[in-house]
């Protein structure tokens, strides 16, 4: 990317830091913000009319958040977003960032980029979900996330998964 392009994005992102348990979008917000996480974990999750907690995806380092599709319908959000673990990020607003894509091809690339990896990744997950058994779900998660595995919660784990606690127990149960 240019200079000019990169300090553009710059002069957008103001830093901003949220304790373990804070949250960085309620559900019924309207969303406006992206985040890159510079230090942490967050996760995205939906709530069901129970109140029942359906998480997914978790974040850390390197990554953003700020779910596309509410930013993108204008509608009140449907997702939340809450850091597991007191967290650093930088903030900009998405209507921003947008402005600044028309002026630098070069950040409305990397946008697409960025779209297409979670296209990809929310397509295997949905995937996994559909139709595979649990074990494989968790094998899967215990393969691609090793380091991520003991920052997690069991019971955010099991929501992930699709299972409940006690299965994701027997699960985890060696031999």
């Amino acid at each position: 990317m240019s200079d000019e392009a990169v300090d553009s994005v710059l002069t957008l992102a103001t830093p901003r830091t949220f304790a373990s348990g804070a949250w960085l979008l309620k559900a019924g917000e309207r969303a406006q913000w992206c985040f890159f996480i510079a230090q942490g974990l967050v996760r995205e999750l939906y709530l069901d009319d129970s109140g029942q907690e359906h998480n997914r995806r978790f974040l850390t380092e390197g990554q953003v958040t700020g779910s596309l599709l509410d930013l993108i319908s204008g509608e009140p959000a449907i997702t939340w977003i809450q850091a597991l673990e007191d967290t650093r990020t930088l903030a900009w607003r998405y209507a921003d960032f947008e402005a600044l894509c028309a002026k630098h091809r070069e950040l409305e690339t990397a946008a697409r980029h960025l779209v297409e990896a979670l296209y990809v990744f929310k397509t295997r997950r949905e995937y996994e979900l559909l139709v595979l058994p649990a074990t494989e779900r968790h094998a899967r998660w215990l393969h691609n996330h090793e380091d991520l595995d003991a920052r997690i919660s069991r019971r955010h784990l099991a929501s992930y998964l699709g299972v409940t606690p006690e299965h994701l127990s027997r699960l985890r149960r060696p031999g």
